[in-house]
C-alpha cells in the first residue's frame, strides 16, 4: 500500500535512510520542505520516496528495505507521485552511475538522462534523470 507519510513513520524512514551509501538526514527534516510517500506492509513502513514540490518536482530519495525489493514498491512510489503531479510537469532525479538497477527502474517509468554531474557522489558521478508526468 501506498500512502503520504505521517509524523509517526519518521522514526523508520530514519532507519531507512541509512541504508543509503550517503545518507542526509537534513533532507527529512520537515522544515527542508519535502515530502514522504510510504509503502507498508501489514501497517509497518518498509519503503519511502522523498520529494520537492515546486514547479519541477525534484526526488530526493528513494529507499525499500532490501527484504521488500523487486517486488515492484519503488515502481508503485513513483506512480502515487505521478498520481498527485498535474499532468506537464517535470520530474528529475539524480541517481549513481554504478547503480544499473535504480537506472533501469527510472527508464522504465520514462525517465531520461538529460546530465552527468562528475561530482555528484563522494565515491563518483551522478547521472541527473528527468520525466514529464502523463496526462
Amino acid at each position: 500500500m501506498i500512502r503520504e507519510g505521517r509524523p509517526g513513520d519518521r522514526p523508520t524512514v530514519r532507519r531507512l535512510q541509512a541504508k543509503l551509501p550517503e545518507p542526509a538526514p537534513e533532507l527529512l527534516d520537515p522544515a527542508a520542505g519535502g515530502e514522504l510517500l510510504v509503502t507498508t506492509d501489514d501497517g509497518a513502513v518498509v519503503g519511502y520516496l522523498l520529494w520537492f514540490p515546486g514547479e519541477s518536482v525534484y526526488v530526493a530519495e528513494l529507499v525499500v528495505h532490501p527484504d521488500y525489493r523487486r517486488e515492484g514498491r519503488g515502481r508503485e512510489l513513483f506512480r502515487g507521485l505521478f498520481d498527485r503531479l498535474d499532468p506537464g510537469t517535470e520530474v528529475t532525479l539524480r541517481v549513481a552511475v554504478e547503480n544499473e538497477a535504480a537506472r533501469a527502474l527510472y527508464a522504465e517509468l520514462g525517465f531520461e538522462r538529460v546530465d552527468v554531474d562528475p561530482d555528484a557522489y563522494d565515491d563518483g558521478p551522478g547521472i541527473l534523470m528527468r520525466a514529464v508526468v502523463d496526462g
